[in-house]
């Protein structure tokens, strides 16, 4: 059998806002965007293969908006890309426990992006991020 081909979804407040703030402020690519009335409903943004559909709330979903978390693992050799890609957008990142130390991202919602890093890598993050006052 195949893998599952698997996505997570966040629900948002202002579907608009959040593609902009996912392309714009995270360096996300739009794949495809469902629109309704010629704004953005359901749209699915991607950053280094990760993909994530994000969901304009409406009356039944209205509670689900900010609830959203997805975990992301990373192996030694994806470390400097990421770290790379937040320091050049100056992404906020902030540290949170875990577990382990956990890197984090919110959206505008608070919608989280949770990053668990080898713990080799750790300390040069947790060194970046002090510099910048994150």
């Amino acid at each position: 059998m195949d893998n599952f081909y698997g996505r997570s979804v966040f629900f948002v407040k202002d579907a608009e806002a959040a593609l902009a703030f996912y392309r714009d402020t995270l360096g996300f690519t739009l794949d495809w965007n469902h629109q309704v009335d010629g704004r953005a409903f359901v749209f699915q943004m991607s950053l280094f293969g990760f993909q994530l559909i994000l969901n304009q709330i409406e009356d039944w979903t209205n509670g689900r908006a900010g609830r959203g978390r997805v975990f992301l693992g990373l192996e030694a050799d994806q470390t400097a890309a990421l770290r790379e890609h937040v320091l050049a957008k100056t992404i906020k990142v902030t540290r949170f426990h875990w577990g382990n130390p956990t890197f984090v991202i919110r959206d505008l919602d608070g919608n989280e992006l949770f990053f668990w890093l080898p713990e080799e890598e750790r300390a040069q993050w947790e060194s970046e991020l002090a510099e910048r006052g994150a």
